[in-house]
């Protein structure tokens, strides 16, 4: 199962544009055994700090993948590597 943290937060254009993105990328790739948890920063403090200017952000295994412009090339590459190693 490939894990992956989404840090958004609502009314975010470039979040919602992001999740399509990584959506296109995973239908592209094949792939089904994903488990893509969006994490709602501004209900956290400490997430708040962290990522308020970063959002949004894609972590896989405490790695960011992308942040700020997610875009499907870039997260397409990523995790066909990955998932080439397995």
């Amino acid at each position: 199962m490939l894990e992956l943290v989404y840090y958004t937060r609502k009314n975010c254009k470039l979040c919602e544009d992001g999740r399509e993105q990584i959506k296109l990328a995973l239908s592209e790739l094949r792939y089904n055994k994903v488990k893509l948890t969006p994490v709602d920063i501004d209900e956290d403090d400490a997430l708040q700090e962290e990522y308020m200017v970063r959002v949004p952000v894609l972590v896989h295994e405490e790695e960011v993948v992308q942040e700020g412009l997610i875009d499907f090339v870039q997260v397409y590459d990523y995790l066909k590597e990955y998932l080439g190693k397995r």
